[in-house]
């Protein structure tokens, strides 16, 4: 971490700081030049953060920056603020979010009311719906911690062997079994071993992570100090999307609290076993909640995807045997390994056990956040928990798991939720956020904010996505109809999905070829085909 650590004391360096911190961090200019120009919170100017998600596009943000604007703020766009449910949204310059159009604003911590929790069983979202654990105290009356001192009296095998049988999966997209991961780096020899959970929630139409760091913190901290004692780990970092600055606060106070009461950085269970961990913030790149992204940017490099293998859990940070889990996973395993894994697997389905918190945006009648058992139908939840459209707006598509997720016609809203049963229908589940698509949308709009999205966030680090996300612009701002473009794009489409190293690459172009497939008429109205 030497070149930030050096950035640190010189935040958006120019030349002359770059040539100073080369010289005393020992590398070329030009690989500071390059770490620098790489995050946009270091190679931009300060200024108001104006959400640019999925969900803010569709609720009107570009009038916010106009406004904004207009009265003579600097503004840079951003992806996802994780207030989707409130879109569209923004951020001053002192970090606190604003709801709508200046000046009718309610500032984050104060009078920004929380994210409405629609319904839920006892297992993540339920300490929401009783009104948050931000502190220890609070915490401690909801059970957090209650179960800690005798699960580690437990062996590591015995810990590994019950999450393999509650069957837990990743729920940070790629759906992963926890207890494999947790398996493979226990089991790679290493003087030392990290776990890390993914705080760089970026998916726009999903905030789940947001709240559970705000709000439940000390769960997050227990199910890290817990995948620590299994996998025999003795460090862990919590990376923290810069966008998300109370998080980063909140997380930061809360492992003090932690610390002070001996739960961290003390030996714990007859003292054979310590833990602590830290808050690493990130600096703007949506790449970076990619693990292998995640893990250069806390070493101090460009946050681009690593060719695998190896997996971090052989070769991870530091070149250390590491666990990266997604915050939502790791708010999951309390319950597992205090509750018993056999009552966690018998929720959910056959394939994907347990449950999901699902994120809807507001384009819902019910926006807000939901955790339910996997298995019930995107229906269900479309249609009966988040009450369809907004003011009984009929909806074209719902956008399901973010840009890099699937845009889903009603002809497909009856496939359960259960990540076995949507990737045979060719549906990516994602982080599970919702966004809702009206029929009256603009949906050229959407599909040439996905190609700038997608040309903004791509690492750089592979020749298909670097290209192919600048030549799918061009291709459609080339001109022509409905079939030239397409002719033009396809092409892209697949060297993108076949050749990029990460999921960025090979996901993004099914979201845009859904979008020109059922809505190519509408977008390419009245326009030349030739």
């Amino acid at each position: 971490m030497v070149i930030r650590d050096a950035l640190m004391e010189t935040p958006r360096p120019d030349a002359g700081a770059i040539r100073r911190i080369a010289g005393r961090t020992g590398l070329p200019e030009a690989t500071v030049r390059g770490w620098v120009s790489y995050y946009a919170d270091l190679a931009e100017p300060p200024a108001v953060r104006v959400c640019t998600g999925t969900s803010c596009l569709l609720a009107g943000g570009d009038h916010v920056r106009a406004r904004l604007q207009d009265a003579g703020e600097t503004c840079r766009g951003v992806y996802c603020l994780g207030y989707c449910d409130r879109s569209p949204a923004w951020m001053d310059r002192a970090g606190a979010v604003h709801m709508g159009e200046p000046p009718m604003v309610a500032d984050e911590g104060r009078s920004l009311p929380d994210t409405r929790c629609l319904a839920s069983i006892e297992v993540v979202a339920g300490r929401l719906r009783q009104g948050g654990a931000a502190n220890l105290r609070r915490a401690r009356e909801l059970g957090v911690y209650a179960g800690l001192e005798s699960t580690l009296r437990r062996s590591p095998a015995e810990l590994l062997d019950a999450m393999e049988r509650s069957g837990n999966r990743g729920r940070g997209g790629a759906a992963f079994l926890t207890a494999s991961k947790w398996r493979d780096c226990a089991g790679t020899p290493g003087d030392l071993r990290y776990v890390i959970a993914n705080g760089d929630e970026g998916d726009p139409g999903s905030f789940i992570d947001r709240v559970l760091m705000e709000h439940d913190p000390h769960t997050i901290i227990e199910g890290m100090l817990l995948c620590g004692y299994a996998v025999g780990a003795g460090r862990g970092i919590v990376y923290i999307r810069s966008e998300y600055p109370r998080a980063i606060e909140v997380m930061g106070r809360a492992i003090e609290e932690a610390r002070a009461e001996g739960i961290l950085s003390r030996p714990l269970a007859g003292g054979g076993f310590s833990f602590d961990l830290e808050v690493f913030a990130g600096m703007g790149s949506y790449v970076c909640g990619e693990e292998s992204a995640l893990i250069a940017s806390i070493e101090g490099l460009r946050g681009e995807v690593r060719i695998r293998p190896p997996y971090p859990t052989q070769h991870g940070l530091h070149g250390r045997p590491t666990v990266v889990n997604n915050v939502e996973t790791l708010a999951n395993v309390p319950f597992i390994l205090h509750g018993g894994a056999e009552a966690y697997a018998a929720m959910g389905t056959d394939k994907t056990s347990g449950t999901k918190v699902v994120c809807f945006n507001r384009g819902f009648a019910r926006p807000g956040m939901v955790e339910v058992e996997f298995g019930m139908s995107l229906r269900q939840l479309i249609e009966e928990v988040a009450g369809g459209g907004a003011e009984g707006r009929p909806l074209a598509a719902v956008i399901v798991g973010g840009p890099m997720g699937s845009l889903v016609t009603s002809d497909r809203w009856d496939q359960p939720m259960c990540y076995h049963a949507l990737e045979r229908a060719g549906i990516h589940l994602g982080h599970a956020g919702f966004v809702a698509v009206p029929e009256d949308a603009d949906f050229e709009a959407l599909l040439r904010h996905w190609m700038q999205f997608m040309i903004d966030e791509s690492c750089g680090k592979c020749v298909p996505c670097r290209l192919g996300s600048q030549g799918a612009a061009n291709a459609l701002d080339a001109g022509g109809g409905r079939e030239a473009v397409e002719q033009r794009l396809e092409p892209i489409f697949e060297v993108m999905e076949q050749g990029s190293l990460c999921a960025f690459g090979q996901y993004m172009p099914g979201p845009m070829r859904g979008l020109l497939e059922h809505f190519g008429e509408r977008i390419f109205a009245g326009k030349d085909n030739r």
